[in-house]
């Protein structure tokens, strides 16, 4: 064969392999953080100079701002360290996103290199505060390997989760594909699944995945504090007391 035929023989093979590769079923991709408005000000603060008053008080809902102007250099002095404490304020007030914008900065490796054991340790904690991104970049997480053992099954359930709560991601059907051929591991995952959202504070969420009408509920004003269990009451131990013997009776004497 000549030089030339045997030239395009290759080229036209390195294409196939090319081909092939493209068509192999892409990780799912994370979930960013939903940024706050960064050019309207908040509800409670006109401007940058108000905003940065309102962190310094504490307000949950301006640390997180005031974290994202930080992270991004918007109006303010790029500052990735102060971004993370500013989110550490604002989930320690109970902004559970500021949870998972911590695990954003450590998976992406924003202050140092990736950590992706304290990325997924606050993920976990926005996750059960039903922050849905951090439920979906769990389940991203488990399904692509990045940083702890693969696991289908628990990365679907995730990711059944999330999307079941309103993640704007097609990242559940492209697994459900991928895992097509093993029917019972989505079963398993779809009851995994149920599991996990048992546990949240989101019960429509549960419904929804036991595939049962999920009973109407009024919203109320604020989410009710989850109580703990109260063990069952123990009644008090019964201890027989023996009565002594009866006096012996006399004959002739009442």
């Amino acid at each position: 064969m000549h030089a030339a035929p045997r030239l395009l023989l290759s080229l036209l093979c390195l294409t196939a392999i090319a081909a092939f590769a493209a068509k192999k079923d892409p990780e799912p991709a994370d979930a960013p953080p939903q940024l706050l408005s960064t050019h309207g000000g908040g509800p409670k603060w006109k401007n940058v100079p108000e905003l940065i008053v309102f962190a310094a008080k504490g307000d949950p809902q301006a640390c997180l701002e005031l974290g994202d102007r930080s992270l991004e250099g918007d109006s303010v002095p790029r500052d990735v360290t102060k971004a993370a404490a500013l989110y550490a304020q604002a989930a320690e007030a109970g902004a559970a996103d500021g949870w998972f914008r911590l695990g954003k900065i450590y998976h992406d490796g924003l202050l140092d290199v990736p950590d992706y054991g304290k990325a997924l340790e606050y993920f976990t904690t926005a996750a059960k505060a039903d922050v849905v991104e951090a439920q979906h970049n769990i389940g991203a997480m488990l399904v692509s390997a990045r940083g702890v053992k693969r696991d289908y099954v628990e990365g679907l359930a995730w990711l059944i989760v999330a999307k079941q709560a309103g993640a704007q991601s097609d990242a559940e059907t492209q697994v459900r594909a991928r895992m097509s051929r093993r029917p019972t591991d989505i079963t398993a995952a779809e009851a995994r699944a149920a599991e996990i959202a048992g546990d949240l504070p989101n019960a429509v969420v549960h419904a929804t995945l036991l595939n049962k009408p999920a009973a109407p509920v009024a919203a109320p004003a604020e989410k009710p504090a989850i109580a703990a269990p109260k063990p069952d009451p123990v009644a008090s131990p019964k201890v027989a007391v023996p009565l002594p013997p009866a006096p012996p009776v006399t004959p002739g004497k009442p």
